[in-house]
């Protein structure tokens, strides 16, 4: 806010084409940080749910490696991969995926309600349940009855920004919408939270 002041102050000591020579820079830096951002390789390799391919999770892109005509179907990290083993000699596309996805719910509920519960009792605020959804358009939400909504998608992505959108949500039971006062409290429990704001944005395509 004092930056702003600051600008406006400065802005208007100035006359029109001083103005317009400022905007016209500013522009020009814009386009100039929208071409780099474009140019940023995302760290997550979407899933193609294929053998030889890789899957994320908690940050990192683990390779997949199948093992047919097992005695049953089963999915751990093993060495560094995802080692499936599955009773048939192949597997489908949609098979795989659903056997990641109700892999990815049983982790994700024991990390979600672990970092819930202790970023509420670091915070001195209070969580009455979380719930996980395979959701589209958001990483978050918070309900009026205090119920915690997070994206099972979030925990593909590192543990620091899984951390951010908890931290977010928190924040929310303290103070309602994104004012100043709301990101100033956030802030305060991470200061660099805006780093994990400029991850989801590279890969948060890649994690849904």
């Amino acid at each position: 806010m004092h930056d702003c002041t600051q600008n406006i102050r400065y802005l208007c000591g100035k006359n029109n084409s001083e103005i317009q020579k400022l905007v016209l820079e500013k522009a020009k830096w814009i386009l100039r940080k929208q071409k780099e951002y474009r140019e940023i390789v995302p760290q997550i390799a979407k899933p193609s749910f294929k053998e030889n391919t890789s899957l994320p999770y908690l940050g990192k892109n683990y390779s997949v490696q199948i093992k047919g005509k097992q005695a049953k179907t089963s999915m751990e990290i093993v060495d560094e991969k995802f080692l499936i083993q599955i009773k048939s000699a192949k597997i489908s596309r949609s098979i795989l995926k659903d056997l990641y996805e109700n892999w990815l719910m049983e982790k994700a509920q024991n990390i979600f309600d672990d970092k819930v519960r202790d970023y509420s009792k670091m915070m001195g605020v209070k969580v009455k349940h979380v719930t996980i959804k395979n959701l589209r358009n958001r990483w978050g939400s918070l309900t009026k009855r205090s119920t915690i909504n997070i994206n099972l998608n979030l925990i593909k992505a590192p543990e620091d920004v899984v951390d951010y959108i908890v931290l977010h949500e928190l924040c929310h039971l303290k103070v309602e919408g994104h004012s100043h006062h709301y990101w100033d409290l956030l802030h305060k429990f991470m200061p660099n939270y805006y780093d994990k704001v400029e991850w989801l944005k590279v890969n948060g395509n890649n994690l849904l």
